[in-house]
């Protein structure tokens, strides 16, 4: 009975790993299709503009790596808790139309210009709540 108990666990434990792996990898090709990898990207060269730091060619494929790979493995269980395998799969369906090509082309792109209209705003923002303090 011991030996079937351990034996029921162990499976249980490889099961839970290939199914955790089957959904990072899942999740990775959506957020591929999505184009949130470009996003990602784009933001982390604007923030290191503003930061003053640039990170040589040379290193900037182990740089994604680490950083996009540190970031997955947190975005997982959010995922995870919203979205069903299947769920993924039918997104990056989607994302395979035209019309889910374009918002994956188009969504870096807005990003980018969104922050950038973000900044401004906070910028008003901030003028427009020392008005109010005063």
């Amino acid at each position: 009975m011991k030996k079937i108990f351990i034996t029921l666990l162990l499976l249980i434990s490889f099961n839970s790993l290939t199914s955790q792996d089957n959904y990072k990898s899942l999740l990775i090709d959506y957020m591929t299709a999505q184009g949130q990898f470009e996003t990602f990207n784009a933001t982390i060269d604007q923030m290191g503009s503003m930061m003053g730091v640039t990170i040589k060619e040379s290193d900037k494929e182990e740089f994604t790596k680490d950083v996009m790979g540190s970031l997955i493995d947190l975005l997982v269980p959010v995922y995870k808790k919203h979205f069903s395998e299947q769920d993924l799969k039918d997104a990056i369906e989607m994302y395979k139309t035209p019309i889910g090509k374009k918002i994956s082309e188009k969504t870096p792109i807005i990003a980018q210009e969104t922050m950038q209209a973000s900044m401004q705003w906070g910028m008003e923002l901030s003028q427009k709540m020392q008005k109010y303090i005063q």
